[in-house]
C-alpha cells in the first residue's frame, strides 16, 4: 500500500465524465491498421536490419498517433471543422498505412508524403483547438518547430537513397523525442481518465488485430487436432498479453496519472504512455508475426526469424511494464524482468522443437509470471482496482 498511497487521489467531476469519443475510436482504427502493416514489413525482410527498420517505422507511426492522442485530450473535437480536419488526417493516415510495407522500396514517397500530411494537420489543428487556452497554447507553440522539423526530415527520407533512408527517418524520430524532452510539459493540462483510456483502447485494438492475423494464419490448416491445438495456443497467447496489461497495469497507470499533481501529469503522461507504451505495441506486433509463422507450419520447427520475433516480442512487452512501474513508484518489477529474460532465452534455444510447442512454452512463462505477480501484489492490486 505504501507504494501507491501517494498516487491515489479523488478525480474531479470533469475527469470522471470525459470519455473517449466515437470519432477517436474511428480514428484509432486507421492507425492500428498501420501498426499491423508493420508485420508485412517484417515478413518481407526477417534479417536484423529488417527487424530494426520495422521497429523504426512503427515508432514513427506510433509517434504520429500519440501526438493526436495528446491533441484530442486537450481540445473539443465535437464540432464540424475539427471533424473534417480529423477525417482529412484519417485519409492521409490510411494512405500512410497502405504504404508501410513499401516504406523501404521505390514507392517510399507515398509513405513519407502521407506521414508529413498527418503530422502537419495534427500540429495545425492542435494550435487552433487550444487557441483560447494560454497554457496549452504556449506548449504547442514551443513544440511546433520540433514537430514540423521532424515532419520535414521524414518527408525528405522518402526521396533519398534506400540505403540512407533509415538514418534520415531515425533523425526525424530523434528530433521528435528531443523536442518533447527539452520543452517543459508542466503547462500541459491532461485529463487523466480520458488519456489513459485512449492508450488502453489502442492496446486492445492492437490485440484484436493480432487475433485477426492469427485467424488468417489458420486459413490453410486442415481442420484436425493440430489445427484445434494451434488455435487454442495462439489465442491463449493473446489472452495472456491482455491479462498482463489490463488486469493490473492499465488500472495502475490510470490511477498514478490521476493522483499526480497537475504540474507532474504532463511529464508522467509523456513517459508512461507516449514512451513506454511503444514497446508494448511493438511486442504485440512481434508476437503476431511469431504466431502467424507458427500457424503456417505448427508441427515444423519455428524459423530463426520466428523464434527471435517471439522471444523479443514477449521480452520487450514485459520490460515495458518494468519501465512503467519504476517510473511511477521506483520499484523494480522482478517477475516481469525475469520472465522477459527466460522467454527470450527459451525461444532462441528451442531450435528443432515443433513451432506450436515453442509458442506454448513461451506463453506459459508469461502466464506464470503474471500469476506470481498477482499473488505477490494481491493487496496492492485490490486497492488499485477499488480506487
Amino acid at each position: 500500500m505504501s507504494d501507491v498511497a501517494p498516487l491515489i487521489e479523488e478525480p474531479t467531476e470533469a475527469e470522471e465524465e470525459r470519455k473517449t469519443s466515437y470519432l477517436e475510436l474511428f480514428f484509432d482504427l486507421v492507425f492500428v491498421f498501420a501498426f499491423t502493416q508493420v508485420t508485412a514489413l517484417i515478413l518481407e525482410d526477417t534479417s536484423v536490419e529488417g527487424f530494426l527498420r520495422a521497429a523504426l517505422v512503427l515508432a514513427m507511426v506510433w509517434w504520429a498517433w500519440s501526438a493526436y492522442a495528446w491533441m484530442t485530450n486537450a481540445i473539443d473535437i465535437e464540432n464540424t471543422v475539427t471533424r473534417l480536419i480529423m477525417f482529412a488526417a484519417m485519409a492521409a493516415g490510411f494512405f500512410m498505412a497502405l504504404a508501410v510495407p513499401d516504406a523501404f522500396q521505390d514507392e517510399a514517397a507515398w509513405f513519407a508524403v502521407a506521414y508529413f500530411v498527418v503530422r502537419v494537420l495534427q500540429t495545425t489543428l492542435y494550435a487552433w483547438g487550444v487557441r483560447g487556452d494560454a497554457g496549452n497554447l504556449r506548449a504547442v507553440v514551443r513544440l511546433a518547430p520540433w514537430f514540423l522539423g521532424a515532419a520535414l526530415v521524414a518527408l525528405a527520407g522518402g526521396f533519398v537513397d534506400p540505403d540512407y533512408r533509415a538514418w534520415v527517418w531515425l533523425a526525424s524520430l530523434v528530433i521528435d523525442v528531443v523536442g518533447t524532452l527539452t520543452v517543459a510539459r508542466q503547462e500541459w493540462r491532461v485529463s487523466p481518465s480520458h488519456f489513459a483510456e485512449r492508450f488502453a483502447l489502442i492496446v486492445i485494438i492492437a490485440l484484436g488485430e493480432s487475433i485477426v492475423a492469427i485467424g488468417i494464419g489458420t486459413s490453410s490448416l486442415e481442420r484436425d487436432t493440430t489445427y484445434a491445438l494451434s488455435v487454442v495456443v495462439a489465442f491463449a497467447g493473446v489472452a495472456a498479453l491482455w491479462w498482463a496489461y489490463f488486469d493490473f497495469t492499465a488500472v495502475a497507470a490510470e490511477r498514478s496519472l490521476r493522483g499526480a499533481s497537475p504540474a507532474a501529469r504532463g511529464p508522467l503522461a509523456r513517459d508512461v504512455f507516449t514512451y513506454f507504451h511503444y514497446p508494448i505495441v511493438l511486442g504485440i506486433i512481434l508476437y503476431a508475426v511469431a504466431a502467424k509463422k507458427t500457424l503456417e507450419h505448427p508441427v515444423d520447427p519455428l524459423s530463426v526469424a520466428g523464434r527471435w520475433a517471439l522471444g523479443l516480442g514477449i521480452a520487450i512487452f514485459l520490460c515495458a511494464f518494468a519501465l512503467m512501474r519504476f517510473r511511477v513508484v521506483r520499484r523494480v518489477a522482478w517477475e516481469r524482468l525475469a520472465a522477459a529474460a527466460v522467454a527470450l532465452v527459451v525461444a532462441i534455444a528451442l531450435d528443432g522443437t515443433d513451432a506450436i510447442v515453442t509458442l506454448g512454452v513461451v506463453i506459459l512463462i508469461v502466464v506464470l509470471s503474471v500469476a506470481v505477480e498477482t499473488a505477490r501484489l494481491h493487496d496492492l492490486r485490490a486497492a488499485l482496482r477499488a480506487g
